[in-house]
């Protein structure tokens, strides 16, 4: 009898802490969060848009990215203490497209399909 009683206490516990744990995370405060449109005129077809959003995917910080073909947008939610807009657009430019007034990296531009190209 002792045993089934210090057994069941000792599961209730267990539970307790698994509870307790799993639920720790959600007290931490979010971090404030932005959201930037850049525009990406030298983007044509779903490539590049596959293109542009892994490469702002990769900036640290940013939290979504959607991007719109036909719009030639791009919609970023990021935190602004960890990046900023000029870094996202670095990151697009550096990928081979224009993001609004900083124009390609002609070196990535040259490595993107045909397809990707304004004149492709």
């Amino acid at each position: 009898m002792i045993n089934r009683a210090r057994r069941s206490t000792m599961c209730r516990a267990a539970f307790f802490i698994v509870a307790i744990s799993l639920t720790l995370p959600a007290c931490r405060p979010k971090e404030p969060v932005e959201t930037a449109s850049i525009k990406a005129s030298s983007m044509v077809c779903g490539k590049c848009a596959k293109t542009i959003q892994k490469a702002v995917y990769g900036v640290e910080g940013v939290k979504d990215v959607d991007v719109d073909v036909e719009g030639k947008t791009v919609q970023v939610i990021y935190v602004p203490a960890r990046t900023n807009v000029q870094t996202i657009e670095r990151a697009i430019s550096d990928a081979g497209y224009d993001a609004n007034n900083l124009k390609r990296n002609p070196g990535a531009y040259e490595k993107l399909e045909a397809c990707c190209k304004i004149d492709g």
